[in-house]
């Protein structure tokens, strides 16, 4: 996938995503002076982040209205 489509997805400017890029925070491979980030890579990376899953959140709430 392409940057903007990545920052898209991550909910973050573009220009926050190359910034994640260029300190290495953010996975990605470049293909000649193209710069792309496997969709499994870039997956994996919010599975990683700290916090909990959507699932999490929609069990916690559930749970709550019992």
């Amino acid at each position: 996938m392409t940057v903007p489509e990545a920052a898209a997805r991550l909910g973050i400017s573009e220009r926050a995503a190359w910034q994640r890029i260029y300190r290495g925070q953010l996975p990605h491979r470049r293909w000649g002076r193209r710069v792309i980030i496997p969709l499994d890579d870039l997956e994996a990376f919010i599975k990683a982040l700290p916090g909990c899953s959507v699932e999490e959140a929609l069990d916690e709430i559930n749970d709550g209205r019992r």
